[in-house]
């Protein structure tokens, strides 16, 4: 069970303090566990593109007991199902993929709350260390599960202030490919209007009070350089690309000897 972590993540976000995250989308656990170990402050385990499922995340998510490191879960859609599935495997936050509107931002943060607060159905199995810690995991739940939500598309960016104003949510995480494709401008990132987006989100951040993170997942300057225009936490890859990328590499070194 990692309320622990959850607490702490909530805490330290509303402390201000920068946080170091990155994806888990490889169905084996025991890459979210040699992940969980290195000592992210956070993994977000992707349920939006990728082959995990109901099964592989409760074992994914049973992978960072005993670690500091807090497991966090994107659902494909604010859907109930997915939100009950994950939170009942253990994880200590729920990310929502495109949020456009204040009634999609308020239902988002209804499906992570039990009634009467919200919607979620009761039977923290797993959470709740199969039933042995269930008062324990249900002391403060509502309060301590983290809510985020990602801003991806030009109705969200239009609507940044009835979102914002929505409240209850502990962080926003802005979706690059998703935001630049809606302004057919896909993956250029330094094209005015998606800087000018961006910034658009940081403003409204600091206008109410809420973090503002950024995936920069194709590298540590790209991490840095975010960090450095004033997002309070960044995503620093994937575990698919980071095997991949230290094997191209490796390949490459021994290549230039031959």
């Amino acid at each position: 069970m990692s309320g622990l972590n959850g607490k702490v993540l909530k805490e330290r976000l509303q402390q201000g303090q920068t946080l170091i995250g990155a994806w888990i989308t490889v169905t084996d656990p025991t890459v979210a566990r040699m992940f969980a170990q290195i000592g992210f402050d956070f993994l977000m385990i992707d349920l939006e593109h990728s082959a995990i499922h109901q099964e592989s995340l409760q074992q994914i998510v049973l992978m960072f007991e005993g670690t500091d490191t807090c497991p966090l879960v994107r659902v494909p859609w604010h859907d109930l199902v997915w939100v009950k599935w994950a939170l009942d495997c253990g994880a200590e936050g729920i990310l929502f993929p495109n949020i456009r509107n204040a009634e999609e931002a308020r239902r988002a943060v209804r499906l992570t709350k039990y009634p009467p607060d919200g919607e979620r159905g009761f039977f923290p199995r797993v959470a709740s260390n199969f039933l042995n810690q269930l008062n324990e995991y249900l002391d403060g739940i509502n309060e301590r599960i983290n809510v985020w939500i990602q801003i991806e598309d030009l109705q969200g960016i239009r609507n940044l202030d009835e979102i914002f104003a929505v409240g209850g949510f502990d962080a926003v995480l802005v979706g690059p490919a998703d935001l630049s494709l809606s302004m057919g401008i896909l993956g250029q990132w330094e094209h005015p209007q998606f800087k000018q987006a961006l910034e658009a989100v940081l403003a409204a951040g600091r206008r109410y009070g809420i973090p503002i993170g950024y995936p920069a997942d194709d590298s540590s300057a790209h991490a840095v350089r975010r960090l450095k225009e004033g997002f309070q936490f960044v995503t620093a890859g994937v575990d698919g690309l980071f095997a991949q990328r230290a094997a191209r590499e490796t390949l490459q070194t021994l290549r230039a000897v031959q």
